[in-house]
């Protein structure tokens, strides 16, 4: 009796386990790549959006407090082999925020955790196509602030936060 006890306690201890795992690194947790890369138009919101005008044609930069959810901001078109580089200044005061980059078929190409990850975002472009910078936040607040160069020219366009 005392060994099937123990062994239905070892099989409850695994499957919670498991399911801690599965629910953290799959469905909707801000730090799993499916979340990130996930094709669906997610909830977004901000407390506070302060930009001042201060983007341009390869840049954006705003302050933001509160911000919940998945906003893909810019969007650039590249040939494959070309260099990119994300000249990251993103200071981030509360929560989780993530940059990332996708291709068209919404692979990660590229993924900065703003809490971990230091320095910019350097890219080789695996191909030709377009591809999307994302950011991703929980309870986020701080200031983004971010400029796109490359080797090779890019074509780069903003998407409004209410499109």
């Amino acid at each position: 009796m005392k060994k099937t006890r123990k062994l239905i306690l070892g099989c409850i201890i695994i499957a919670v386990a498991v399911g801690v795992l599965i629910y953290k690194y799959h469905w909707s947790n801000i730090d799993s790549n499916a979340y990130l890369s996930s094709s669906a138009r997610g909830e977004k919101s901000f407390e506070v959006c302060d930009s001042n005008g201060q983007d341009k044609a390869n840049s954006q930069k705003f302050n933001f407090k509160k911000f919940d959810g998945r906003w893909s901001l810019m969007k650039f078109t590249s040939n494959k082999g070309n260099k990119v580089n994300i000249i990251d200044n993103t200071k981030i005061e509360a929560g989780k925020f993530y940059i990332v980059v996708l291709d068209s078929k919404y692979k990660i190409v590229a993924k900065k955790n703003e809490a971990r990850d230091k320095g910019n975002i350097k890219i080789t472009i695996p191909k030709d196509g377009e591809y999307t910078i994302r950011i991703a936040g929980e309870k986020a607040s701080g200031k983004f602030d971010i400029s796109v160069n490359a080797k090779k020219n890019v074509d780069i366009s903003h998407v409004d936060f209410w499109s």
